[in-house]
């Protein structure tokens, strides 16, 4: 059988360069993306993952520069990249970080300027790749957790981490937390150290999908949300609902009205049903009570650390910081503060501020700094690239009716 003429076999091995751009940082995204999340099965390359980020971004940016329509075109990338450059050294030297930190913060930072230059108009891509990624993800994670609430067997074994803090029954493509083995309904935590990592994730990533919640993803997405019971992730969710309505110009007042009355109606039903012997009520409900001025919810922090950090303002370490002892489980803005002083507060808030500023939309620049400021007040981690990466995203987030319509008017 002859080949048609028209077809020429040379063509169906060229790639097309910035189609290969895109892949090769689309994988390095994904890399620290999920290694930043602690994924259990990325534990072993933590250490370095932006160093293996990098393999594919410098080539991705490489390739980007020998092609007509490059995908790092962004002139103003010098000013966040010195912000994060100074924060983060900062951070290396005032905890007396050894030589491997160094390395480390060098390639973080190359990871740091692919984002800063990468066309901000193919940002949504980034976003959506990161959502349906999860997505999958979580479509087996969910069925095997429901798999295993119905009884059937399934191959585990032991799991530690963070020094013995963390104890699983590692599923494989879900973990399991020891002390929730005999819990009626445990919390869904996917293959994350916690439902909270899961559950924050996935609202985040939300956020960046504004207008398309339809979508099978985002779907999956949200139901993931729910059966972790995070407390946290369903503050997110919340915020996010109205800052989106925001975003897009919608009657915000009328809608935060029904939601108060639905949310009170579902407390309220929270509160008698079975008398208050149900999942929503003993995960949620009971974590929102306060007792002595402190809602029960909020142990982001130890004791000891709390009376510690009372003195730190009073001493001459709050510009600066003051090393912390190494006990585990303590996160939140206290714990920054306390360990980078006010100095690298100051050092945090510009490096923000630099890196969103020149957002085309300042209700979602706002947006996405709102939402950062509840997750740092939560757990301090907003440098993690899971973190970074869906708030810059939504900053620079273009709607899906301007894209249709710049595409109308360049085939016009």
């Amino acid at each position: 059988m002859k080949i048609p003429a028209k077809i020429n076999i040379k063509d169906l091995f060229l790639l097309d360069k910035r189609w290969l751009a895109q892949m090769l940082f689309f994988v390095g995204v994904l890399i620290v993306y999920f290694t930043s999340m602690q994924a259990w099965f990325l534990w072993p390359i933590s250490s370095y993952m932006s160093v293996i980020a990098c393999l594919f971004i410098i080539p991705a940016m490489l390739l980007s520069r020998g092609i007509s329509r490059p995908c790092f075109v962004r002139k103003d990338f010098i000013i966040p990249l010195l912000a994060y450059m100074l924060l983060a050294y900062y951070q290396v030297v005032n905890n007396s970080s050894n030589f491997n930190a160094y390395i480390s913060t060098l390639f973080n930072a190359i990871v740091f300027l692919a984002l800063f230059r990468y066309d901000a108009a193919c940002l949504n891509k980034v976003s959506r790749m990161l959502a349906k990624t999860m997505a999958v993800l979580l479509i087996g994670s969910i069925t095997f957790f429901f798999l295993y609430l119905f009884g059937f067997p399934l191959p585990g074994s032991n799991l530690e981490f963070g020094e013995d803090f963390y104890s699983f029954t590692n599923y494989y493509l879900f973990l399991l937390d020891d002390r929730q083995l005999f819990a009626f309904f445990p919390r869904f935590q996917a293959v994350f150290p916690e439902p909270a990592y899961m559950g924050s994730a996935a609202a985040l990533l939300l956020q960046t999908q504004r207008g398309n919640w339809r979508k099978w993803y985002c779907i999956i997405l949200l139901i993931a949300l729910l059966i972790s019971f995070s407390l946290a992730g369903y503050i997110y969710l919340v915020a996010i609902i109205f800052t989106n309505l925001w975003i897009r110009g919608k009657r915000v007042f009328s809608k935060l009205l029904l939601s108060i009355c639905l949310l009170a109606t579902f407390v309220a039903g929270a509160f008698f049903y079975n008398k208050g012997d149900n999942l929503v009520h003993d995960l949620i409900l009971l974590r929102l009570e306060v007792e002595d001025g402190e809602m029960t919810g909020n142990n982001r922090v130890s004791t000891n650390f709390d009376a510690d950090y009372e003195n730190f303002w009073n001493s001459s370490d709050i510009f600066f910081g003051r090393e912390k002892e190494n006990e585990f489980g303590d996160s939140g803005y206290k714990v920054f503060i306390y360990t980078n002083g006010l100095v690298g507060l100051a050092l945090l808030v510009f490096f923000y501020l630099s890196a969103f500023y020149k957002a085309p939309n300042k209700r979602a620049m706002l947006s996405a700094l709102f939402l950062a400021s509840l997750v740092f007040a939560a757990d301090g981690f907003i440098l993690w690239f899971c973190r970074f990466i869906p708030f810059y995203c939504t900053a620079y987030q273009i709607d899906e009716k301007d894209v249709e319509l710049s595409n109308e008017e360049e085939i016009t």
